[in-house]
């Protein structure tokens, strides 16, 4: 085996073991987006599903159609006077004539779309078609219906899938959320649910505002702090570095209780006090900082200082402007923590308008179960901006780790 041929063997090894680990890598984030737009059936069978009816082109013009017929092909709707039709193939149409209601939600008397629509069940080649019309005045986002098909006649399908089969007697129970979605509204069905389940656009702001006047706060303490301990000559200035350094070997949970306490004495407590000033100052930013400081040539900060420059100048002037990968990097990790943090906004915030994202996503959890659906839908919205500020920002978090250590 010559020696060219070896060196390509050994590059195709190293880029299967690269795509396998990035293959294993990015599965989370799939599993989550495709759990995102399962229907709650799906989301819940013990048999993993991995392409869910809603990504599958098949029944995306099925549902653009359906939505087209209601109102808008796009998002869906059934507006007045409107007329849906949906078409369902079974085996032996002559078992009997399938039933079809529209669904009252729980514990309401009175439904205006299910009082409004009317159904009628008709003969169709190898089935049957169910056209539903709203007959009042009002528009509808959304078009639940259920129908029975007898289970003597075999086998069926709909042109637009189920979101849940459930038996029930001698029927099959067929159970759609919108037989009228459109385009989008069958594929974001569940992010649409999740946005308006919970106050999320408040939630994106604590979220935002906190981590942002963080990092803004953090950014210009770890900044004054870094180069001081970097370029400043003081007593004892390796020996009270060491020491922050130190303090980053204590379990932040040791530091809850008394943080607790003392924000309750200084009446902080569900408050944007509460969720931005115990983290300002970070050890972890100063380090990194410091030693991005020190890989700057010590010549520019000597002819700064022939030419009467401050520390203050020299920070600002000098330092600052090429410290900006650092700086990147830190605002990145300052940030990622600040927006990810879950117990200490759990514990110092009760009011729903001061709850972060993450606080949020309890709102799918409760004693009856949880909807994973629309967890996974609100899940990628909270990370979505995570993602994408990571792309934008790479290129100056990557040059920023390169250099840190580099002295």
């Amino acid at each position: 085996m010559n020696t060219r041929l070896r060196h390509l063997l050994g590059r195709i090894f190293i880029y299967a073991v690269l795509t396998a680990g990035a293959v294993v890598m990015a599965f989370p984030f799939y599993w989550m987006i495709a759990t995102s737009v399962k229907s709650p059936q799906e989301a819940q069978q013990a048999a993993p599903i991995w392409f869910p009816e809603r990504i599958q082109p098949a029944n995306w013009r099925t549902a653009w159609r359906l939505g087209a017929e209601g109102d808008r092909p796009w998002w869906g709707g059934f507006a007045p006077g409107r007329t849906v039709t949906l078409h369902l193939r079974v085996e032996d149409p002559g078992a009997g004539r399938p039933r079809a209601r529209v669904p009252k939600p729980p514990a309401v008397f009175s439904d205006p779309r299910s009082e409004s629509t009317r159904i009628r069940i008709e003969p169709a080649e190898g089935g049957w078609k169910i056209v539903l019309e709203n007959a009042g005045t009002q528009r509808f986002t959304t078009l639940p219906l259920v129908v029975w098909i007898p289970k003597d006649a075999g086998k069926f399908r709909a042109e637009l899938p189920p979101d849940a089969v459930r038996s029930q007697r001698g029927y099959w129970r067929l159970e759609w959320v919108n037989v009228s979605p459109g385009l989008f509204g069958y594929l974001f069905h569940n992010y649409r649910e999740a946005w308006h389940a919970a106050p999320f656009a408040r939630y994106f702001f604590v979220s935002f505002f906190t981590a942002g006047t963080q990092v803004l706060g953090g950014l210009i303490i770890a900044t004054m702090a870094a180069f001081a301990f970097a370029r400043i000559r003081f007593p004892g200035r390796e020996a009270v570095f060491l020491l922050f350094v130190a303090t980053m070997m204590i379990p932040g949970e040791v530091l809850l209780i008394p943080n607790y306490i003392l924000l309750a004495k200084l009446g902080w407590l569900d408050t944007f006090y509460a969720l931005i000033v115990p983290w300002l100052a970070s050890v972890f930013g100063i380090f990194l900082l410091r030693q991005f400081f020190l890989s700057l040539p010590q010549d520019l900060f000597d002819a700064a200082r022939i030419d009467g420059a401050s520390y203050w100048g020299m920070l600002w002037r000098i330092a600052f402007p090429l410290a900006v990968p650092g700086l990147v990097t830190y605002g990145i990790f300052a940030f990622l923590g600040a927006y990810n943090a879950l117990l200490w906004p759990l514990i110092v915030t009760q009011s729903p308008e001061m709850r972060t994202i993450q606080v949020g996503l309890q709102a799918f959890i409760g004693e009856a179960g949880s909807d994973y659906g629309q967890l996974m839908a609100a899940s990628t919205m909270a990370i979505l901006p995570i993602v994408l500020g990571y792309f934008f920002a790479q290129r100056h978090f990557i040059q920023g780790i390169a250099r840190s250590g580099i002295k």
